[in-house]
């Protein structure tokens, strides 16, 4: 993976273990360090406008935060490396989130996130924001944690969590 550089749709999936229509990062702008900065455009065909609110769509709240967290798990799989293909990262907490302003059909969303700190060399601690035409809509804290895939798979299999 390179230090800085753009990601398109395509290659981003090719990071992150996600599809449509649960995939909230278009692209990838650029990595300094340990920021990185991407986009989402959303579209009143996307199935979350269809049901929140009715008659006065707003992308949830929830599902602005998701995208941070994919965001971030971008930049976290880039410093691990090829290794990154041995981990699931996943979200272990939030310590806050604001909701400065709603987030409309046909917005394309400004993502940013930023490591502030790791823990124990196994939780990230991700500082993040969503902004719209350069206005903050979100802002959130919050942490990741990397568990190695095969531990957290045997771990919690459906074979293992059968009635």
């Amino acid at each position: 993976m390179r230090e800085q550089g753009l990601y398109n749709r395509k290659q981003i999936k090719d990071i992150i273990p996600y599809n449509e229509p649960f995939l909230f990062v278009d692209e990838v702008k650029k990595i300094e360090g340990n920021r990185i900065f991407g986009t989402y455009q959303t579209s009143i065909e996307a199935l979350y406008f269809q049901g929140h609110f009715v008659g006065f769509p707003i992308m949830p709240g929830v599902l602005t935060i998701e995208a941070l967290a994919q965001l971030s798990t971008i930049l976290l799989r880039q410093k691990l490396g090829e290794a990154h293909k041995e981990y699931h990262l996943l979200a272990y907490d939030i310590k806050d989130a604001q909701f400065y302003k709603p987030i409309f059909p046909g917005d394309k969303i400004a993502l940013q996130a930023e490591i502030a700190e790791f823990l124990e060399s196994r939780i990230a601690q991700v500082r993040a924001k969503a902004l719209v035409k350069k206005e903050l809509r979100c802002k959130a804290t919050f942490s990741i944690a990397i568990v190695r895939k095969a531990k957290f798979e045997a771990k919690y299999s459906a074979e293992s969590h059968r009635g």
